[in-house]
């Protein structure tokens, strides 16, 4: 489950799916058979029975161990999240946010009030947009505001027991670099970020766990 904080509420995101057409296909007039055709239909019956009943107990066995091998490739956000998470107020201004960012060595804050409720997302491409460059292109000087001026007011967040294939989905349907993860009582409790998912592909390669 996603759901997108805004000043006007929260509002949910589902995943997009559409229903196949089904085609009808005409059915053929069924002749009717004779004596030795239904004995030999009959002998068929008793044979393929025969055999499901000496496979069922392996069939029963192959089934065990693919819902085993299913449930190993479900990632939840909890096995990748980062915690606990560095947080920001409105009010803390551009620069110091920066710095922020930089002593930590991450891209993202989550904006939180005086209750410790989520009201926005502040990155370092929000903060670099307000910056002035030298001809290099190196950040030069970050203009005067705040976190309040430059941060994103809707954020999209999910919970700790969301399959990451739903996280990587979403984030790459929305173009996003981060989401906050929630608690039950809607404080942020996690951040998972585009390089989580990116390593933890790198320590586990199969790729059916992103498909």
């Amino acid at each position: 489950m996603f759901i997108v904080y805004s000043p006007e509420g929260r509002n949910f995101i589902g995943d997009k799916q559409r229903m196949p057409g089904l085609r009808v296909e005409p059915v053929n007039r069924v002749l009717p058979i004779g004596d030795s055709e239904m004995d030999e239909q009959l002998n068929l019956e008793e044979e393929y029975a025969s055999v499901r009943g000496k496979s069922k107990e392996a069939l029963a066995q192959y089934e065990s161990v693919q819902h085993e091998k299913e449930r190993k490739l479900v990632v939840k956000v909890s096995d990748i999240m980062v915690q606990p998470v560095i947080t920001v107020t409105a009010d803390l201004t551009l620069v110091e946010a920066w710095e922020m960012m930089r002593h930590s060595n991450i891209q993202h804050l989550p904006v939180v009030n005086e209750s410790s409720a989520l009201i926005g997302l502040i990155s370092a491409h929000d903060i670099l947009m307000r910056g002035i460059m030298d001809t290099e292109g190196n950040i030069e000087e970050i203009r005067d505001g705040t976190v309040a001026d430059a941060m994103n007011e809707e954020v999209i967040t999910t919970k700790v027991d969301t399959d990451i294939r739903r996280v990587a989905y979403v984030m790459s349907e929305y173009a996003l670099g981060c989401l906050p993860i929630m608690s039950e009582v809607d404080t942020v409790i996690g951040i998972v970020t585009l390089s989580d998912i990116v390593r933890r592909l790198a320590e586990e390669p199969p790729l059916e766990i992103y498909a």
